[in-house]
C-alpha cells in the first residue's frame, strides 16, 4: 500500500498492483505470443517482395511497410512507447538464435557474448545507420521498390542475428539498431513507465537478479539497471526485470504525457545530437514531397552544374546538419545570458525539450500517408503477391482516402499546435529544475523552437507530391 500510494502522489498508477496484468508481465510466453504473429508476417512481407509484383501500390511489401508499419509505429511510441520493440521480430530472431529457444528461460548461449566496445556505448553508431538508412531510402527508393524492401529486411535481419552471436544480449538493439534513438527518445512523451516501485529496495538488494538474471530470466537484454533508471529511452519491456525481480519492485507506471520530462535529471550528449540530427531529417522527409523542392533542386542543378543524386545529398546532409548548427547558435547566446552554466549542460538539458514538437512534426508527416494512402491495404490484403487473387474479395476494391485534404491538414495543425505547447512547457520545467539561477536563456532555445514550428506549418500547408 506505501508503494501504491507513493505512485499516486507523484501522479502515477502502477497497472502491476492488479494480478492479472502482473501475472501476463511475469509469464515467459507473453513476449513469444507478440512476437510470432509479427514474425510470420515479417516472413509473408519478404516473400511478397522477392516474387510477388514490382508495383508498389499492389504488393504488401511495400505498402504494409512504408505507410501502414511505419506509421503506426510514430502513433504507437507517443502513445504506448518502446511497445514495438515488446513485439519486434528482428529482434526475436536475434534472442531465439541466441538462446536456441523460444520463450524458455535456458542456461547456456548460443554467442561469443563479447562485451561491445566501451567507445561505442553510445548512439554514434545508431545515428549513422538511422543517417545511412534514410539516405538508401531516398536514393534506391525502397518505398517503391518491393524487392529493395525485401532485399533490405533480409540484410538487417542477418546483421542483427550477427551481432547477437558475437556479442552478449541484445546489444545490437542497444548501440546499433537505426531505430533505436528514435523510438527511446520519443517514448519519453508516452505515458508508460516501467520503473523500480522503490529505489531504496533496489540499493540494498544483493541478488540484483535483474541485472544478473536467475532461473526465472534472463539479465536485462539492453544492460539497464531499474535501481538508476530514470528514463524510457532504453527500455525495452521485454518484461524480464519483473520476472527475475524476486522482490516485486518493478512497476509498470500509468503517467501523465510527456511525464518523464518531469523529472528528468540525466542528460548525454550522444541522446541530445540524435535529437537535432532526428528533426533536420524529420523535416527534410516533409521537404522533399513539397513542390517548392522541385524547383529548388532544379535551380541548384542549374547553377552547379551538378547531377541530381549529387544536389539531393547536399540538402539532405544540410538538412541534418542544419538543427545541430541552429541549436548551437541559440546554446552559445543562452550561455552569454548565464556565464555559470557550461555550455554542455545548456545543450544537452535543452535539447530533451524538442522532442514533443519533433514527434508532433513526424507524426503529422506520417499521419498523412495513413489517411490518404493507408486504405490502399484493403485490396492488397486479398491479393498480397499481385497475382491476381481475391482472398477476401476486396481485390478489386478502389479505396478512397478517410479524410480530405483540408481535415487531414486541420489534424495537423492541431498536433503541431499539441507539440508546440508540450515543447515550451518541457523547457520551462527545464530552465526552473536545472537552471534555477537565469530562465531567461531559454528564450534563445524557444525562438530556436517556434522557428521550426512555423517553419514545418508552412510545408504542411504546400502541395504535396506523394512518394508511394
Amino acid at each position: 500500500m506505501e508503494n501504491e500510494r507513493t505512485n499516486q502522489d507523484k501522479g502515477k498508477y502502477d497497472l502491476l498492483q492488479h494480478d492479472a496484468v502482473a501475472s501476463l508481465f511475469k509469464n515467459r510466453k507473453t513476449q513469444f505470443l507478440f512476437q510470432l504473429p509479427a514474425a510470420l508476417f515479417l516472413a509473408i512481407v519478404v516473400v511478397a517482395g522477392f516474387f510477388g509484383t514490382q508495383n508498389s501500390n499492389m504488393n504488401l511489401a511495400t505498402i504494409s511497410i512504408w505507410v501502414i508499419w511505419w506509421s503506426l509505429l510514430i502513433i504507437s511510441l507517443a502513445l504506448f512507447g518502446r511497445v514495438w520493440c515488446l513485439m519486434c521480430p528482428f529482434g526475436a530472431a536475434a534472442d531465439w538464435v541466441q538462446r536456441r529457444a523460444f520463450y524458455k528461460k535456458v542456461k547456456d548461449t548460443f554467442s561469443l557474448n563479447r562485451k561491445w566496445p566501451a567507445k561505442f556505448k553510445n548512439l554514434s553508431l545508431a545515428a549513422i545507420f538511422f543517417l545511412v538508412i534514410t539516405w538508401a531510402d531516398f536514393q534506391f527508393n525502397l518505398v517503391n521498390s518491393p524487392l529493395n524492401t525485401a532485399y533490405f529486411i533480409v540484410v538487417l535481419l542477418a546483421l542483427i542475428v550477427i551481432v547477437s552471436i558475437i556479442f552478449e544480449r541484445r546489444s545490437f538493439c542497444r548501440y546499433v539498431c537505426p531505430l533505436t534513438g528514435l523510438v527511446g527518445l520519443y517514448s519519453m512523451f508516452a505515458p508508460f513507465e516501467l520503473r523500480a516501485k522503490q529505489k531504496e529496495i533496489c540499493k540494498t538488494c544483493k541478488e540484483k537478479y535483474c541485472i544478473s538474471g536467475n532461473e526465472k530470466g534472463y539479465a536485462c537484454p539492453v544492460f539497464e539497471y531499474p535501481g538508476t533508471m530514470e528514463k524510457s529511452t532504453h527500455c525495452i519491456l521485454c518484461t524480464e526485470c519483473a520476472k527475475t525481480c524476486h522482490n516485486n519492485n518493478i512497476s509498470f507506471n500509468l503517467r501523465s504525457f510527456a511525464g518523464e520530462f518531469l523529472t528528468l535529471s540525466k542528460t548525454r550528449m550522444d541522446e541530445a545530437v540524435f535529437i537535432l540530427i532526428l528533426l533536420g531529417v524529420t523535416v527534410f522527409q516533409t521537404l522533399i514531397m513539397i513542390r517548392p523542392w522541385a524547383g529548388l533542386t532544379a535551380d541548384l542543378m542549374i547553377y552547379t552544374g551538378a547531377g541530381y543524386d549529387f544536389v539531393r545529398f547536399i540538402l539532405f546532409i544540410a538538412a541534418a546538419a542544419s538543427p545541430v548548427l541552429i541549436y548551437s547558435a541559440a546554446i552559445g547566446i543562452s550561455k552569454l545570458l548565464n556565464q555559470k552554466i557550461t555550455f554542455k549542460d545548456f545543450f544537452t538539458g535543452y535539447a530533451y525539450s524538442i522532442i514533443p514538437l519533433e514527434l508532433m512534426i513526424h507524426l503529422s508527416h506520417n499521419l498523412r500517408h495513413l489517411l490518404e494512402e493507408g486504405t490502399g491495404i484493403i485490396p492488397v490484403i486479398s491479393d498480397p503477391f499481385g497475382f491476381g487473387w481475391n482472398l477476401f474479395g476486396s481485390s478489386g476494391y478502389a479505396p478512397a482516402p478517410l479524410l480530405n485534404n483540408n481535415n487531414i491538414l486541420l489534424i495537423q495543425w492541431l498536433l503541431m499546435l499539441i507539440g508546440l505547447g508540450f515543447s515550451i512547457s518541457v523547457g520551462r520545467g527545464i530552465s526552473r529544475r536545472m537552471f534555477r539561477e537565469n530562465e531567461s536563456a531559454y528564450i534563445p532555445v524557444l525562438m530556436f523552437v517556434f522557428i521550426f514550428f512555423v517553419f514545418n506549418l508552412w510545408m504542411l500547408g504546400q502541395p504535396i507530391m506523394h512518394k508511394h
